[in-house]
Parts: C-alpha cells; structure tokens; sequence
C-alpha cells in the first residue's frame, strides 16, 4: 500500500495580495471576488471622500480595470491597497475629466449654462462639503495624507508626481480648508 500524497491547499483568503492578483490575471474571478471583499469598503471610503455621487461606480470600475490589468501587479509589493487607491485616484480624475470636457462642449454649443454652485455657507457645514469645494487635485492629496495616512513620499509615488507637488498641494489644501473653517465659524 503506498501513501497517498496530501496536498495543503490554502483557502483564498489566506492567499497574498500578489498570489490573488496573479489568479486574476489567469482570469480566476473567485479570486477577483477575494480582492473586492478584502479591499472594496476601503477604496469606497477614499472614493466618497473626492466624489460621493460617483464613489460606488468608481469603485466597480476599479475592479473591472483591475481584471486586464492585474499581470502588471508588482508581485514583490506587501499591499495591493496602495496600487488599488492608485487605480481608483485614476478612475475618479477621469472622470471629472471627461465631465469637464462635456460641460466646455455645452457651454461652447450654447446649449447650456453652467448651474450656479449652491452657496459657500451651505457648502461649509461639514468636512465632506469643504473637502468638494478643493480642487480634484488638492483634495486627492489631502485625502491620502489626512485620512488614509499615507506619507507625502508615499502619495507622490501613488499619483506619479513630484514630492514637492504633493507638498504644495497639500499645503494649499490645508490653508484653504482652515479658511473655510474660519469664515464659517465668523458670525
């Protein structure tokens, strides 16, 4: 009688971020399905801070993206979170893009007028409200620094900028935002 050879087979969520990435790149969508339960809520909390109307469908998009492009996931970095929050920093700056794009094109057709922004005292009664009146650019920034806590050399990587970009954006935010806080705390 011989033995019979036992194979440890490790369930997947035991399995690194590099290992899942791999299996989706071998178009494995249980794994994808692993990566979105161990990372969605995470990218969703970033994604509403820069745009709440737009943070679930960003967060889908990221994952769609995520299925062509995971073959080109560094399989030595410890996280997929920071290459994640990357892709969906990505998906969101696209989309204003594109947004912007339309609105020139309507506003140069005449068709329509830019929509008035609802008043500043509004917009000041919280930090989300602060945060939509910063540039897509700053409040990225300020997001990954102040809320997901990523250092400015780690956000520069991130967004594939100058690290004196990012300190300078951030800067600006942070003046902005203490400004905002300022006048609405006056009366």
């Amino acid at each position: 009688m011989t033995a019979a050879k036992l194979r440890v087979v490790r369930s997947p969520t035991e399995l690194s971020d590099a290992e899942i990435l791999a299996r989706v790149a071998d178009r494995d969508l249980a794994a994808l399905g692993v990566l979105y339960d161990r990372y969605a809520a995470q990218l969703l909390r970033y994604a509403r801070r820069i745009d709440r109307e737009y943070a679930e469908d960003a967060v889908q998009s990221v994952f769609l993206r995520v299925v062509g492009i995971a073959g080109r996931y560094d399989a030595t970095a410890p996280s997929a979170r920071p290459w994640l929050l990357t892709i969906t920093t990505h998906v969101v700056q696209e989309r204003h893009r594109g947004l912007r794009r339309a609105a020139l094109a309507f506003l140069r057709l005449g068709r329509e007028r830019e929509r008035s922004v609802s008043s500043v005292a509004d917009l000041r009664t919280d930090m989300d409200r602060s945060l939509a009146q910063l540039t897509i650019a700053k409040r990225t920034v300020v997001v990954l620094a102040e809320v997901e806590g990523f250092s400015c050399d780690e956000i520069a990587q991130l967004l594939a900028i100058p690290v004196g970009t990012v300190w300078t954006r951030l800067h600006h935010a942070r003046r902005e935002l203490r400004r905002l806080h300022e006048d609405a705390h006056e009366d």
